[in-house]
């Protein structure tokens, strides 16, 4: 059964309308009762209005309900017209389909109405149309729409018997549509009032008219005081009364109105302020004091739609209140205690600006202290609407509720506002005086603690300002605080208002009081960079001043001074007004949370570099300043990775070595900080000595041109008697992130020579002295071990004891040199193989000459293999030293290098080794070469350098022995050839020197390396204490100035016999004059981009300024003086052709002039471009390959 009817439901035609037993619905309106509850259908009610309220309905007895019978005739007005119950004698089956033609022309109709089409409603109805069609969407019926529409079409549809007591889904009746369109006639009509009263009352309301009216209203009353009700009406509508699919019924739907709930037609009407209307319901016997859901009656809703964008007429919103008040009505809401946060009608005769009203309102005893919708009291509305009248006839009005003790201007809005201070926040100064005449006090606080002072002083009008503190300096009330402890100067400082500032510090404002935390005015001026109020505040009291201006704020509040929060917010014009005012440039924050930070802590940790300037130039020792961490600014800045402080830092002679205080362990350095706190530290730090080589910017062959040389960044001025702890602290960040290329750079490795061949003196003594012990152990030696195997007698010179005599002698040199070494160098003396290799052949220097006095000692091998070995050590040695000159030096070190991938390569192939000598030595039967595994060992290295000796070991002896295992050994010893002879020792050799280049490279860096290490011990060693003390005081002097290095070079490109030219080798001093160059060529397209900025500025303000004057000229008739502007315009044209022309051909003499002048420059400066271009690619490729090396390292 189911399944049928579902199949029935989707098989259906849509033509052919309802099934029939939905024809048999009841009606809208019961005849006899059309507004009674069991039998009028409901609609649901708006979901904004929420659940309707039905016990304060049912409690007012006086108000009518809606169950009141139709007391007319119904012959004409409401005639029966409700469809019967469809049946099947009614509605035959074969005439189903006629319903659409019905629908259609119920359709045609409604829009008829809506047109104004009075003919095509009566030929409608004529044709058939039901009088009581229905927008299916909010059961809007033809009489709604009539009603609203005016006219005749709403006589028509009730002549043809349309309902007019009807309501739509939203509980409206035509009555209250016809009062909201104001009209009067169509407000008779449905008052059922006679055709003559109907054409009286629409043409003039007349007092013999209205009394009229008065006359029927007992008949009338009950419809007059019908209610919008907007409960639950659920309904479905006969098919007769429907419109059709093709009904545009949301376009009905918003031409509406949406009245509120419980609103009468008295309501609509006073609302839109319809005089003759509200006239008219009234003498119908309309109850003024009927209220709505919101306890509103038509007096407080008078007006209303003025909020919903009515067009409201003041003269008859006027007529309205009064006709309203000769009525009797009782306001509900202009009262003290009545209703708030509705707009009241006293709030829309303050908005209408209407004054004939406010003193109708006024004189029926309505009150300001109501608020609106807003929050707003009338009182607040004028001042929002800078009304002047209307504010004084509000502000002054004898009120019977006014409060003795207060004025009624002190009434407050929703934020707690009184109406000086919305005044004073709105900046109008005739509000505020006319408040302040009405007696407004200045002392009352608004919901935020802030007072009307408070809202003058952030507001920042002069005018405004000096009117509230003529009455708060009369009641000792300028230094009142809020709720967050400001004081109105505070205000005025906050907001930045100068002139505000000093009128209330002239007033008596006073400097001293300080919010919560310990802030004053100082920090607050400072910390919002207000050079201005700070000046003035400085200005003003000078004992106060000094007694605040170094003054800290509380550790919550970051224990700053004003010097402080200027630094932190990078105010620069007020940290050197403070300066010049006597600030503290050392001063200290707290110790929670910034460390005790001085100024320019604080700048380097915001990277604040103009601030840092104006402290360096101020006081340039606070560079040396530490924090409670013991962090200099260089160390703070490094951590923050503030880059443009750190250059400005070592510009002002920051010390990169210096260590940060605290355990060894933590202790760390400058240059430490910055590569591991920095993003590409190593390019970092290469930009900055880039920095410290520059030129004059002249050409290279210009004999004034000047490349200066500064390596002050690698002396620290704080410690002049260590140049090379910069170098060193360097040294020891390692080399993760490839710093060690910057022992290449030109201005380190320059520095390095000069201090190399500062201190050459120096190392040839030690050079001399260990040559003198090698040289005299070596002939020792000799004397001793030649002359005994050859037994011969040694000559004089060579006599063994003196040479003994002599090595004792020279050990002793070198031993007292060592111990001032290990002074120096302390526990990393002893981690150095030299140091081993040095101490080893000294010790057995030491046992041979007493070992020859000996007699059984002089014949035991032992003896001869001490000597060896001292000898080879002792060489050694002299090797290392010789290592740490510039010119070659890096040979021994790339030898160093080569040798340890040797022996990795070895370790890693002696398993093959091995198995090659163990081979051999079976298979040869333990005989010579191979008779013992270290003898096969040896003989197996010895064949891999190509020395196979194949002849020897497969002769014929050999090969009678071998005979039964010959071609097994050949096989051997073919594999040996070819995986160790041939593969093994190329590998070796391709891996020890793959690329030389690379190796000359490292060995470089290495040797540099090494020569830090070694000049740091000089540098050290004679500035050592002891040392000091045994050398005479001249001699020490001279010593100390011979190493040192001058902290600025200059060299002169274009005078080769210029002093400096020749200090250092040309490969050095072309790196140098390469990033001189570059520098020169950075500063040039710098100065050419700023000057091309510059023009681009000026041509804007140019271009601006013209536009600026072409608007403010007036316009002319351009018809009078076409011509003449066209030939003035023309004029100007050619003028400025002309100009341009001649500008033009004068650049082009200029240009031609200028490359004449520099052809030969210019084509020396291309060749050189086309041989930087070639040596730029080579040099790319060789430091790829150099940095896959250093990573390796």
């Amino acid at each position: 059964m189911c399944t049928k009817s579902v199949f029935a439901l989707l098989n259906k035609d849509v033509e052919e309308g309802y099934p029939e037993d939905r024809d048999n619905l009841q009606p809208l309106l019961s005849i006899n009762n059309f507004y009674g509850e069991n039998s009028r259908p409901q609609t649901n009610r708006p979901q904004h209005l929420g659940a309707p309220n039905i016990t304060a309905h049912s409690s007012r007895s006086d108000i009518p309900t809606l169950n009141v019978h139709d007391q007319t005739s119904s012959a004409v007005s409401t005639p029966d017209v409700t469809p019967a119950a469809d049946s099947e004698d009614l509605w035959p089956k074969k005439w189903r389909r006629s319903d659409r033609r019905l629908k259609r022309l119920n359709t045609e109709l409604l829009e008829a109405i809506e047109n104004h089409e009075i003919e095509e409603v009566e030929r409608l109805l004529k044709s058939g149309a039901n009088p009581n069609a229905t927008c299916r969407l909010d059961l809007v019926s033809a009489c709604h729409l009539a009603a609203l529409a005016g006219g005749d079409a709403l006589s028509l549809l009730l002549k043809f018997g349309a309902e007019k007591h009807r309501l739509d889904g939203l509980g409206r009746t035509p009555l209250h549509l016809a009062a909201f369109a104001g009209n009067a006639r169509q407000v008779a009509i449905l008052l059922d009032f006679p055709e003559e009263m109907q054409d009286r009352v629409d043409n003039d309301m007349s007092s013999d008219a209205e009394e009229d009216v008065k006359k029927i209203c007992q008949l009338t009353k009950a419809m007059a005081n019908v209610r919008c009700d907007l409960g639950e009406i659920r309904m479905h509508l006969p098919k007769t009364w429907k419109d059709n699919i093709d009904h545009d019924c949301r376009e009905i739907k918003s031409a509406l109105p949406l009245l509120q709930p419980g609103w009468t037609p008295l309501h609509v009407a006073t609302s839109c302020v319809r005089v003759h209307c509200t006239r008219l319901l009234l003498a119908a016997g309309a109850d003024p004091n009927i209220c709505d859901e919101a306890a509103r009656n038509a007096l407080d809703v008078a007006g209303l739609g003025y909020y919903f964008d009515q067009q409201i007429n003041a003269k008859h919103f006027t007529s309205i209140l009064q006709m309203l008040l000769k009525a009797g009505v009782i306001p509900n809401t202009m009262k003290s205690n009545g209703l708030n946060n509705v707009d009241t009608p006293l709030h829309t005769a303050v908005e209408l600006e209407s004054i004939e009203s406010i003193n109708v309102l006024l004189e029926s005893g309505a009150s300001v202290r109501c608020l609106n919708s807003a929050g707003k009291t009338p009182l607040h509305v004028c001042v929002k609407k800078e009304l002047e009248e209307p504010l004084q006839i509000l502000a002054n009005y004898s009120y019977k509720d006014a409060d003795p003790f207060m004025a009624m201007v002190d009434v407050k809005d929703k934020e707690g506002h009184t109406v000086l201070q919305a005044a004073v926040e709105a900046a109008w100064v005739p509000g505020v005086c006319i408040a302040l005449e009405a007696g407004a006090d200045v002392t009352m606080k608004a919901n935020d603690g802030e007072t009307p002072i408070h809202s003058a002083a952030a507001l920042g009008n002069l005018d405004v300002l000096t009117e509230i503190l003529s009455v708060a300096k009369q009641k000792d009330f300028i230094d009142c605080q809020n709720e967050d402890g400001e004081t109105p100067l505070f205000k005025s400082i906050t907001h930045g208002h100068h002139e505000c500032v000093a009128t209330m510090l002239q007033e008596g404002a006073s400097i001293k009081i300080t919010l919560p935390g310990d802030v004053n005015v100082f920090h607050v001026a400072a910390e919002n960079g207000l050079l201005e109020i700070l000046r003035i505040l400085l200005e003003f009291d000078d004992d106060n001043t000094r007694a605040m201006i170094n003054s800290l704020t509380s550790s919550d509040r970051r224990g700053y001074g004003p010097i402080h929060f200027a630094v932190s917010n990078n105010h620069v014009q007020c940290v050197e007004l403070l300066l010049s005012k006597n600030a503290d440039v050392r001063l200290r924050t707290t110790s929670n949370p910034d460390k005790s930070s001085t100024p320019l802590h604080i700048a380097a940790v915001k990277n604040h570099a103009e601030i840092a300037k104006v402290i360096l130039k101020f006081d340039k020792t606070t560079i040396h300043e530490v924090n409670s961490m013991g962090w200099f600014p260089l160390h703070t800045g490094s951590h923050h990775g503030s880059r443009e402080v750190i250059n400005l830092l070592l510009q002002e002679g920051a010390d990169l070595s210096g260590y940060t205080d605290g355990p060894k362990k933590y202790r760390r350095t400058a240059i430490d900080m910055i590569i591991n706190n920095l993003s590409k530290p190593t390019d970092f730090l290469e930009e900055i000595f880039d920095s410290y080589i520059s030129t004059n910017r002249l050409s290279f062959q210009d004999s004034n041109c000047e490349i200066k040389i500064d390596y002050r960044i690698l002396m620290p001025t704080t410690c002049e008697i260590e140049q090379m702890k910069v170098i060193e602290a360097l040294l020891k960040t390692g080399n993760r992130y490839g710093q060690k290329r910057l022992l290449v750079h030109p201005l380190v490795e320059s520095f390095l020579y000069l201090k190399w061949k500062a201190l050459l003196p120096f190392f040839y003594t030690i050079i001399a002295f260990y040559s003198l012990f090698v040289s005299s152990l070596t002939l020792f030696i000799f004397s001793v071990f030649f002359y005994k195997d050859t037994e011969r007698i040694p000559p004089i010179w060579l006599n063994p004891n003196i040479w003994g005599y002599i090595v004792y002698a020279t050990i002793f040199l070198i031993l007292c040199q060592e111990l001032l070494y290990m002074n120096v160098k302390s526990n990393r003396y002893f981690l150095q193989v030299e140091t081993w290799v040095k101490f080893g052949s000294i010790g057995l220097a030491t046992i041979l000459p007493p070992a020859i006095l000996i007699t059984p000692w002089l014949s035991a091998e032992w003896l001869r293999h001490v000597a060896t070995l001292a000898l080879l050590l002792s060489w050694l040695e002299l090797m290392f030293l010789l290592s740490r000159f510039p010119n070659g030096g890096y040979y021994v070190l790339m030898f160093g290098k080569v040798a340890s991938n040797v022996i990795r390569i070895l370790f890693t192939f002696a398993f093959l080794i091995i198995g090659f000598t163990l081979s051999f030595m079976i298979q040869f039967h333990s005989q010579i070469p191979f008779e013992d595994p270290w003898a096969a060992f040896v003989k197996t290295m010895v064949m891999l350098t190509s020395e196979f000796d194949y002849e020897a070991l497969f002769d014929e002896e050999h090969s009678k022995e071998l005979a039964t295992s010959l071609i097994i050994v050949r096989v051997i010893f073919l594999i040996f050839l070819i995986l160790a002879g041939i593969v093994l020792m190329n590998l070796l050799v391709g891996v020890a020197v793959n690329d030389i280049n690379d190796l000359e490279i490292l060995g470089n860096i290495r040797r540099l390396a090494k020569q830090v290490e070694f000049l740091t011990i000089l540098d050290s060693l004679f500035y050592n204490k002891f040392f000091s003390k045994i050398l005479p005081e001249q001699v020490s002097k001279r010593i100390r100035n011979k190493r040192k290095v001058i902290g600025i070079i200059v060299l002169c490109p274009g005078k080769p016999r210029w002093k400096y030219n020749k200090v250092m080798p040309i490969r050095i001093r072309d790196a140098i004059m390469n990033i001189a160059q570059a520098q020169q060529k950075q500063i040039e397209d710098e100065l050419g981009m700023k000057i091309f900025n510059k023009k681009l500025n000026e041509m804007y303000e140019i271009i601006t300024k013209r536009d600026q004057q072409q608007k403010e000229q007036p316009v002319l008739n351009t018809t009078e003086n076409a011509p003449g502007k066209m030939k003035v315009r023309h004029e100007e044209i050619v003028k400025r052709l002309n100009n341009l022309d001649d500008e033009m051909t004068e650049m082009k003499c200029q240009m031609c002039t200028f490359a004449e002048d520099s052809k030969s420059p210019v084509e020396k400066i291309n060749v050189k471009l086309d041989q930087m271009s070639l040596e730029i690619d080579e040099i790319k490729q060789f430091l790829i390959r150099l940095e896959r090396k250093l990573g390796s390292m």
